[in-house]
């Protein structure tokens, strides 16, 4: 478990993303705010934030740089890495989708891409994203039971099953991350939390992971970014990660469960995501069903605490405390067998 040379990787890893990401966010500020109008604020969104108008976007470039020049450096070095830059390339595509309607949203229309533009595009690359861990990786598919270290193979048909789970799940979770970001710092913040609740995870079944060594450099990397990031976009942000930074996250974090055998965690460590997305879902059923009643005063479930009085900071501190729990359930799913020697 957490092997020197895994520890160092994900330490020059986390180190390198985590200062190209503040030298882009202390570069790419200032050409930001004169070459692009400010991301449009929701007008059905909470009033308090009208405040924020005037905001730039596309800060989640300050992060995606970095981890595309680590992506296509570490597997020149080690051939190991190679799952990080596939990784890095899906959270390349989806990145480029979300900036695709943030350049909309700032520059054409304020509603951005259609619901059906983005639909589709996210659904196709979910698509592409599953069909290659299935068919395309150098490691065939697998799962690691919960609750154990046994890996089991997925074959034949079960292939196809699984696709047909996968393409929603790796779609649900992406646009469920991309809803979080609706509060200064609170993905930054959950995002760092749960990738460094994964990278526990991924330490502990160093032996028993295919990979692990990757997953561990590429879970470091992110929430280093995070954290780099989340000095320009703590509260007051200074700029926004946009879609273009939601997306990529959304997918680099599901993504990761799924290669590393353990797509449940993507429900345990990002619970605090899988509920943000659901509150949505909740509230537009509970809506149509009832002629208009709510569950929640606003959704996503942030915006809720808001209208309650909640100030950013606070619902922030709180949904990060939860984040930190989940992660820790995480880590303890995957931990009792192996520390009883299962």
């Amino acid at each position: 478990m957490f092997p020197k040379e895994a520890l160092f990787s994900s330490l020059y890893a986390a180190l390198a993303v985590f200062a190209g990401t503040v030298l882009a966010g202390l570069a790419g500020i200032p050409v930001i705010r004169k070459r692009t109008a400010a991301q449009p604020i929701r007008d059905n969104g909470p009033q308090s934030h009208k405040a924020k108008s005037g905001t730039p976007t596309f800060g989640g470039l300050f992060f995606l740089l970095p981890l595309l020049v680590l992506a296509a450096a570490l597997p020149r070095i080690d051939k190991s890495f190679h799952p990080l830059s596939v990784i890095v390339f899906f959270m390349a595509v989806f990145g480029a989708i979300g900036f695709a309607d943030d350049y909309v949203k700032v520059k054409i229309r304020r509603k951005g891409l259609s619901v059906k533009q983005k639909t589709i595009l996210i659904g196709l690359a979910s698509l592409a994203a599953a069909i290659y861990f299935l068919w395309l990786s150098p490691v065939p598919p697998f799962i690691m039971m919960p609750l154990s270290a046994r890996l089991v193979e997925v074959t034949g048909a079960w292939k196809i099953l699984y696709l047909l789970v996968l393409v929603p799940f790796l779609f649900y979770m992406s646009n469920s991350v991309n809803i979080t970001d609706g509060l200064d710092g609170l993905l930054s913040s959950l995002m760092a939390i749960a990738s460094l609740g994964i990278f526990a995870v991924t330490g502990l079944l160093y032996a028993f992971l295919p990979h692990a060594l990757a997953f561990m450099a590429l879970t470091a990397a992110i929430a280093a970014g995070c954290l780099g990031f989340l000095l320009f976009n703590r509260y007051p942000a200074k700029i926004f990660m946009g879609d273009t930074g939601s997306q990529a996250l959304g997918i680099g974090f599901s993504l990761l469960t799924v290669m590393a055998g353990v797509p449940y965690l993507a429900l345990i460590t990002g619970f605090v995501f899988f509920f943000e997305g659901f509150s949505v879902v909740l509230q537009v059923a509970y809506f149509k069903s009832t002629g208009g009643r709510r569950i929640f005063r606003m959704s996503p479930l942030h915006h809720h605490f808001e209208l309650g009085g909640w100030p950013e900071t606070k619902v922030v501190f709180v949904f990060s405390l939860a984040g930190l729990f989940c992660a820790l359930a995480g880590f303890l799913v995957m931990s009792g067998p192996l520390f009883k020697g299962g």
